[in-house]
């Protein structure tokens, strides 16, 4: 598929990485010199300097024979024009990044539609669904849903009270046969590891674990995460997204939710806008204040404010305080790895969700999108066995499958399930591998 993104920032750089190694044909158009540079000495695509908005740069970049326009640049106008653009030379598929609310409510004069797009991404209503996710489930550092929900890949980070450590995967696996999961990946010291079944559990890993929905409850009493509910939520940041989360919140009676904001405009809208939150004016940071408005009774802890360094912070300041739950927006990638070895829960970025949200448009239908997993380094791509395919030949549990690589989900007739060790893939099985960057060519090469 030809495909032209408009926009190289993170979002736009890394959909480029994932599509190109896809095998699509990508070309990054972008105005700016640095950005371009940094396109052209990293990716295998084509960059065009220039604007979305411009018609020359367009058909310099090949619009005419393009099959899709992903417009995620800074700007919501050049977005939107870019997609309009799009429509007239009768590109196929288009999608736009668009901040403003005024374009994307249900009411908005001008309907996705008329303005040419197909799917309309707001980073700010993205992030926010990830958030309150991971407070109903609790336990997680990380949930994707694969299948419309009937698979789950959950993050766990594991302690003392984990039923599984220092028992190898296979022997927990053997031992419990009526529940069906998979270990995928392993974050340790620092380092990613697609585990064998000769693998242990240790105090602080990081697992990742795809499981059917179901199972989930009893995946978590195993790992010692038997998922406690949260009620007491307090939010940091008045802006869009934490507006989101604490609205969505509210739906639910269970939650008792706090807002606190430092800007006199900011808490104003909030308390407008909000029925059910109690919206604070007051400096997030300072000690005194947050323990007035009960912090040490608080269950959860959700710093969204655009100073990534204060959410860090205040999340770790949270967490000294003895509040079971942080989740923490940062706005640089290179940062995620760290927050489990500095006490931290979760974390999100605005900029890698809202990529994954583009990702998983392009390949709806399927089981799930390439995606690549928060923190690690390991990616979830999906493949297709052929008749004749070396994968097909044994028992997943004989085959010679790259070390560094794991076979995670099938879809098979419309059915998705976990694989286990007796598994054998069938010809035009589509099946999710997770693998490390270096691991993903090998394992191609056993669907070939």
């Amino acid at each position: 598929m030809r495909i032209i993104l408009v926009g190289g920032g993170e979002v736009g750089f890394h959909l480029s990485k994932i599509l190109s190694r896809e095998g699509h044909q990508v070309v990054l158009v972008e105005p700016d010199k640095e950005k371009i540079m940094r396109a052209e000495e990293s990716l295998d695509i084509m960059v065009i300097e220039g604007s979305g908005s411009s018609v020359r740069t367009l058909m310099n970049a090949g619009i005419e024979q393009t099959d899709l326009v992903i417009a995620v640049s800074a700007s919501d106008e050049v977005n939107i024009l870019a997609c309009m653009l799009a429509e007239k030379f009768g590109v196929a598929k288009k999608i736009a990044r668009i901040r403003n609310e005024e374009y994307t409510h249900e009411d908005a004069v001008l309907t996705p539609k008329q303005l040419g797009i197909d799917l309309i991404i707001n980073p700010e209503l993205e992030t926010a669904n990830e958030i309150v996710w991971l407070i109903r489930r609790s336990a997680a550092t990380d949930v994707i849903e694969f299948a419309d929900g009937a698979i789950q890949l959950m993050g766990l980070r594991l302690d003392s009270k984990a039923k599984i450590i220092g028992k190898k995967l296979h022997e927990v696996s053997m031992g419990m046969t009526d529940l069906t999961f998979r270990t995928v990946a392993i974050f340790r010291n620092g380092r990613t590891i697609i585990p064998t079944g000769e693998d242990y559990f240790h105090v602080r890993d990081q697992i990742f674990v795809v499981s059917k929905t179901e199972s989930v409850p009893d995946l978590l009493e195993i790992c010692g995460k038997a998922d406690e509910h949260l009620e007491k939520i307090m939010i940091l940041g008045g802006g869009k997204v934490g507006r989101l989360v604490a609205k969505e919140l509210e739906q639910d009676k269970q939650f008792d939710i706090k807002l606190v904001e430092s800007s006199a405009s900011k808490s104003q809208f909030a308390a407008e806008q909000l029925q059910r939150t109690l919206v604070i004016r007051g400096d997030g940071t300072d000690v005194d204040l947050l323990a007035s408005e009960g912090i040490l009774d608080m269950d959860a802890f959700v710093s969204v404010t655009d100073d990534e360094e204060s959410n860090i912070i205040t999340s770790l300041l949270a967490k000294h305080l003895g509040v079971r739950r942080t989740i923490t927006m940062v706005t640089q990638a290179n940062y995620i790895p760290l927050m489990s070895s500095i006490g931290l829960d979760a974390a999100v970025d605005k900029r890698m969700i809202t990529a994954n949200a583009i990702a998983r448009f392009i390949h709806r239908g399927e089981v799930v999108s390439v995606a690549r997993l928060r923190g690690i380094d390991a990616e979830a791509v999906e493949l297709v066995a052929h008749k004749g395919s070396k994968v097909t030949k044994k028992p997943l549990r004989k085959l010679k499958f790259p070390s560094s690589a794991i076979i995670g989900a099938v879809t098979r007739n419309g059915e998705v399930f976990v694989p286990v060790g007796e598994t054998q893939i069938q010809a035009e099985d589509k099946v999710v591998v997770f693998a490390l960057p270096t691991a993903i060519s090998d394992a191609e090469k056993m669907f070939e």
